[in-house]
């Protein structure tokens, strides 16, 4: 086993001080999640923490497995025209078999395998950044138009281009959006895998999408408008609940506001160091979700701002060293993919934590690599196992310019 790991972590081209970060967090996670569980063992049975800390071991375990594959053997050529509607496929059709498992707590998003659950949506937001690199980055190489051609074929061309460069992957993204909302009702997952392929749209280096992205946000500033005022029409009281108690945490304590509230009791209780590890009250009944969704609100009560920053600092590095070499790798593919990774891990510390802190409307989904939950793990680990990848193959070629 020492052995393997020195062989992992001396990978050559690798970025060690990710691996590094991932280890923290796991173990982090997997502390904390024991922790945070105790306050339902009395409802759950004596072994639920300990049951969801060896889950979360599983996860992790099997989580590095595929991150160390992925960073062996992931190429390039993986991501090309066949391939990505293959695994688009896969994703949508998962998504699509949701609906036939009972629902948790209103939404259609899980498929159930005895004691252990699959979120598709999670897998498909990798999925989608891998799409999205291809037909953002590289598919419109393939649609080059020749000089000397007729006016009417050029025209014919052109729309052509358009519709495989950028038409079609919209399309493909509109089509997961409606199913991860309207059919699985999950809009916490929908909405931050519609923000990744959106930003990845106007984040493309290549010239030609220019004027669509001009486009694109005078839609985009148009339907923002739209849903502010026709939010009471369109929204379901749950949602507009989930608003109201963002905008008045206080108003509905014992409703729509008990959680919100609560987690905003931990956090004031936090202080500097916290009350020490274990000492929450607020898992006790007060934060149902408290080793879930609702994690950082136990960590905090209990490490103070100590403990927030213990997890912080890691995931910030994790996030910078992934646009830091997207900067720099001259393939915009690469570079969509190492963006991508990048947003997937922000979007999702931004969501959490600032839905937990009532910063923004909370909309339920997981901290990566913290939070109790397998989907979510073994997805961060897939996209920082192919991130890792493509990071070594950058730095072993600038070495071979260096040496040369």
């Amino acid at each position: 086993m020492i052995n393997l790991l020195k062989r992992i972590f001396k990978r050559r081209g690798v970025d060690k001080t990710v691996y590094f970060c991932v280890v923290i967090l796991t173990i982090y996670g997997i502390v904390m999640i024991g922790s945070a569980s105790v306050g339902q063992s009395a409802k759950m049975g004596a072994m639920y923490a300990s049951m969801n800390m060896i889950k979360q071991t599983i996860f992790v375990l099997v989580g590095f497995g595929i991150m160390i594959f992925l960073t062996r053997c992931f190429k390039k050529s993986w991501v090309e025209a066949n391939s990505t509607w293959v695994y688009y496929g896969i994703g949508l059709v998962l998504m699509l078999v949701c609906l036939f498992f009972e629902d948790g707590k209103g939404s259609h998003a899980w498929i159930r395998l005895g004691p252990f659950s699959l979120q598709p949506a999670e897998f498909m937001k990798i999925i989608m950044i891998l799409f999205l690199s291809f037909h953002f980055g590289e598919i419109e190489e393939y649609c080059q138009i020749p000089r000397n051609i007729t006016r009417h074929k050029r025209e014919e061309l052109q729309k052509r281009k358009a519709w495989y460069c950028v038409f079609r992957p919209i399309i493909a993204i509109f089509v997961v959006f409606f199913v991860g909302v309207f059919l699985q009702k999950d809009m916490g997952s929908s909405l931050i895998l519609a923000f990744i392929c959106m930003m990845l749209f106007f984040i493309t280096p290549r010239p030609y999408y220019s004027k669509y992205k001009k486009a694109s946000l005078v839609l985009l500033a148009v339907g923002i408008i739209f849903v502010c005022l026709t939010a009471t029409f369109i929204l379901k009281p749950y949602q507009l609940g989930r608003i109201y108690t963002w905008l008045n945490p206080l108003g509905d304590i014992e409703g729509d506001g008990w959680q919100l509230t609560n987690a905003l009791i931990a956090f004031a209780s936090g202080g500097l160091f916290g009350k020490g590890f274990g000492a929450s009250t607020q898992k006790y009944g007060y934060i149902p979700e408290s080793h879930n969704d609702f994690i950082v609100a136990i960590i905090y009560e209990e490490l103070g701002l100590a403990g927030f920053l213990l997890f912080l600092i890691p995931y910030i590095i994790i996030i910078y060293k992934m646009f830091h070499y997207g900067l720099r790798i001259k393939d915009t593919k690469s570079k969509l993919i190492l963006y991508g990774v990048g947003l997937y891990f922000f979007t999702h510390l931004l969501v959490n934590v600032g839905g937990v802190s009532g910063f923004i409307p909370m909309t339920g989904v997981p901290l990566l690599l913290i939070s109790s939950g397998g989907s979510s793990t073994l997805a961060a680990m897939m996209g920082l196992g192919i991130a890792q990848s493509l990071i070594a193959r950058y730095n072993r070629d600038l070495l071979k310019e260096q040496m040369e």
